[in-house]
């Protein structure tokens, strides 16, 4: 048996990690943000629960990531415009699922609200993207 968690993070991070978006270069990280960057992706909140559809020895999972694209600004300007654009590119970059050792089936992708905040000397504009699939490990 196979953990998925990994291998769809590699998938994401293989997928996404140093596109250049309106002339950024955008980051992935996993979960931690990093320090000094004013747009990135964060993985977040993955989990996995076993699928028992399959009456044989088939080893599916029930998959969940998020996907936090992060912006900021300085000195409470900016917009959100940035944030949509790096969204936009993770819509396009991640049409065609594929996740070493498993083959990807029913993939649902959301898009909750944003999380944006702008306080006295910055503002933060932040997209959430929920990706669910289902995962079985190739034999």
């Amino acid at each position: 048996m196979i953990n998925p968690d990994k291998h769809i993070r590699k998938y994401f991070y293989d997928a996404l990690n140093n596109q250049v978006v309106d002339t950024k270069t955008i980051t992935v990280h996993d979960f931690r943000a990093p320090t000094n960057k004013d747009a990135y992706i964060l993985m977040i909140n993955q989990s996995m629960t076993p699928n028992r559809d399959h009456k044989c020895d088939i080893v599916s999972w029930n998959c969940f990531i998020i996907l936090d694209v992060v912006t900021v600004y300085d000195n409470i300007s900016g917009s959100r415009v940035l944030a949509d654009n790096i969204k936009e590119m993770v819509m396009n970059q991640t049409q065609n699922i594929s996740v070493d050792h498993f083959s990807v089936d029913d993939v649902n992708i959301s898009y909750p609200d944003d999380l944006n905040l702008i306080t006295n000397t910055q503002s933060i504009f932040r997209k959430l993207i929920n990706y669910e699939f289902k995962l079985t490990q190739l034999l």
